[in-house]
């Protein structure tokens, strides 16, 4: 509250001196103002001190009154305080500087007088409130927007580490199944994978340790066939930073959707990333599995995120034809 008022304060007296010249336009136009910006002596001084005092609180009324009431219930109680309150300080005014302070002059010529600036500076108590009323409550709507962003990235999130226990437990099981040697050295890469995805929470992590990621998911992978698996990732550019978990879904996708039978062409991704730019191109011919009825959340959960993280600033072509799958993903960076 200390600060808001220090604001006002600084904000009136400034606002003072604006009108003062205005009012006194006329004047100074012919070379005789009568308000002068630098009073003359330590009673000049007192007195524009005083003057500045005393309108200050015509501002402040008004302020007060709607911080304290508006916008609740009791938003009425506001205008009944500014109302009552701007007259009696107006006679509190006249009477120490015309009876207390024995300046003499009648009240009717005191009010023509001052009415135009008790008015004006009513008036700038109350827009200035609703100025900082506004500032708040769109600073209220941003930080709104930030915390209900933040929760569906972290929603969002966490649909990926079921989805992918989900993809590779179904791996894990089939190997276990077939009594495969590789079992035991697929758990272990499990574990390892979930070590990064669970413990890595920051919000975003260098290119290189996500694409360490993809090689270890890959090599996963290749556990399930008993054939060699063409997978080729090529990477160029300087290291940037990337949101974690953001390109997985198109390698998950690929791996679950692709012929890896050994007489396709597999699987390879293209990474260039500059001070500006992250290119990622992901390609893969089409296997003749269907999808799952109930699957697919990876891609549609990868373009929300995207939405959400780069918005306006990303681009994503996701190409499909008889043959091949291709993801195409351009990010701006800040």
């Amino acid at each position: 509250m200390g600060k808001r008022l220090f604001l006002l304060l600084g904000s009136f007296t400034a606002f003072y001196y604006l009108i003062r010249v205005a009012y006194d336009m006329p004047n100074l136009v012919h070379g005789n103002p009568l308000f002068l910006w630098w009073p003359r002596g330590a009673g000049g001084w007192l007195s524009r001190i005083r003057d500045i005092a005393f309108y200050f609180l015509f501002a402040l009324i008004p302020y007060l009154a709607l911080f304290r009431w508006y916008p609740s219930k009791k938003a009425p109680l506001s205008i009944l305080v500014i109302i009552f309150s701007l007259p009696l300080l107006f006679l509190l005014r006249y009477w120490t500087e015309v009876e207390w302070m024995g300046r003499g002059g009648r009240l009717k010529t005191y009010f023509e007088n001052t009415i135009f600036y008790v008015l004006i500076f009513s008036v700038y108590g109350a827009v200035f409130y609703f100025i900082r009323y506004s500032r708040y409550k769109e600073l209220q709507q941003k930080d709104l927007e930030i915390q209900n962003r933040q929760s569906e990235l972290s929603f969002l999130r966490s649909q990926i580490n079921p989805h992918f226990l989900f993809n590779n437990l179904n791996n894990i099981y089939s190997l276990v199944y077939q009594g495969s040697a590789q079992a035991l050295t697929a758990i272990a890469g499990l574990s390892e994978l979930l070590r990064y995805m669970l413990y890595d929470t920051t919000e975003k992590v260098p290119l290189q340790k996500e694409m360490d990621y993809i090689r270890k998911y890959i090599e996963l992978q290749k556990l399930r066939f008993d054939h060699p698996v063409k997978a080729e990732i090529h990477m160029e550019g300087t290291d940037t930073l990337i949101p974690p978990l953001l390109l997985i879904p198109f390698v998950e996708n690929a791996f679950k959707h692709g012929d890896f039978s050994g007489t396709g062409q597999g699987l390879t991704i293209t990474v260039f990333s500059g001070a500006q730019k992250t290119y990622f191109h992901c390609c893969n011919r089409k296997g003749m599995r269907q999808k799952d009825a109930g699957g697919g959340i990876g891609l549609e959960n990868v373009r929300r995120r995207l939405c959400l993280l780069y918005p306006g600033k990303h681009s994503l072509l996701i190409e499909e034809d008889t043959l091949q799958f291709t993801v195409n993903l351009e990010l701006t960076h800040e």
